[in-house]
């Protein structure tokens, strides 16, 4: 490709990143099996969801309304996704910059002033490594903002669907969905999508937040020998499953800091306050292992 995509590589694995909406094209096995769904675009042309990973900053998923309050003041958005939404902040649709490169890792970083799309100033970074069989992506934010603002994070991995693939990913409760896919009701889980012991998903499809995630989640993928176990930073306590009917042939598991639409909840829905010049962070690391 053209656009200043890295190659990162290891005695296990092979991961693509570019700086172009600071997102991981694709990861695969040694054995040539792929750990994140594989690339879906065509070289120099191609968007976030064409990727196998993009970055959720300054926060993760939907403002409900594209307004909020926060300490006297009123923020609005204007859309930035399939009308009417204001979509998981502007890192996924943002050029990135690499400021550092090693044979087994790369960091980027972009910046962002207000406007009338989202009021949010801040810098954010990202960097992915390899070691091995693991995959480590970091990410953080700095508020430049002249006054307090909440934050959030998250990472939105794509991951292969197989017919025999499993899911293990603890979590105490989930918010059903409104009509526009905000969150609506936290209910106690279902039976159905209990992911405590590893079970396959669901033909319907899915989009929820779980709350009380334990920050550890596995996939496993039968058909290939191969398993990926994920776990987090404490900061990302929920994850967002979306799972799509099974004929699109991927899942997307994505830990995020913060409820979806916290921004409408008496305590922000773990949105953190950043006062000018603070920052917040968290790592996801993958492990893949072979299995018989």
């Amino acid at each position: 490709m053209t656009d200043g995509t890295v190659l990162l590589e290891s005695t296990e694995l092979r991961v693509r990143v570019s700086p172009r909406f600071g997102v991981v094209l694709d990861g695969y096995h040694r054995n040539g099996h792929p750990i994140l769904r594989p690339f879906a675009g065509e070289e120099g042309a191609f968007g976030p969801t064409d990727t196998a990973c993009f970055p959720m900053v300054p926060f993760a998923n939907r403002v409900g309304g594209n307004a909020f309050d926060y300490e006297g003041r009123t923020y609005r958005f204007e859309p930035n996704d399939v009308p009417p939404f204001y979509l998981h902040g502007e890192g996924w649709k943002s050029d990135w910059t690499v400021t550092e490169r090693t044979a087994h890792s790369v960091a980027i970083d972009m910046q962002r002033e207000g406007d009338a799309q989202s009021p949010y100033t801040y810098r954010a970074t990202q960097r992915f490594a390899l070691d091995g069989s693991r995959l480590t992506i970091s990410i953080a934010v700095e508020n430049r903002a002249r006054h307090a603002m909440p934050f959030g994070l998250g990472l939105h991995p794509y991951f292969p669907r197989t017919p025999r693939m499993t899911l293990q990913a603890r979590a105490q409760s989930w918010w059903t969905e409104d009509d526009y896919h905000v969150p609506d009701r936290n209910e106690p889980l279902p039976d159905k999508v209990d992911f405590s012991k590893p079970r396959l998903l669901p033909d319907h499809g899915l989009n929820n937040c779980f709350e009380g995630w334990d920050c550890r989640a596995s996939l496993v993928w039968p058909e290939h020998g191969l398993s990926a176990i994920i776990d987090t930073d404490p900061v990302f306590s929920r994850y967002m499953l979306f799972s799509p009917p099974p004929d699109f042939a991927f899942l997307c598991f994505e830990p995020m800091s913060h409820t979806a639409n916290g921004f409408h909840h008496p305590d922000f829905g773990g949105l953190r306050r950043l006062a000018p010049g603070e920052t917040m962070g968290g790592s996801m690391r993958l492990r893949v292992k072979e299995s018989a």
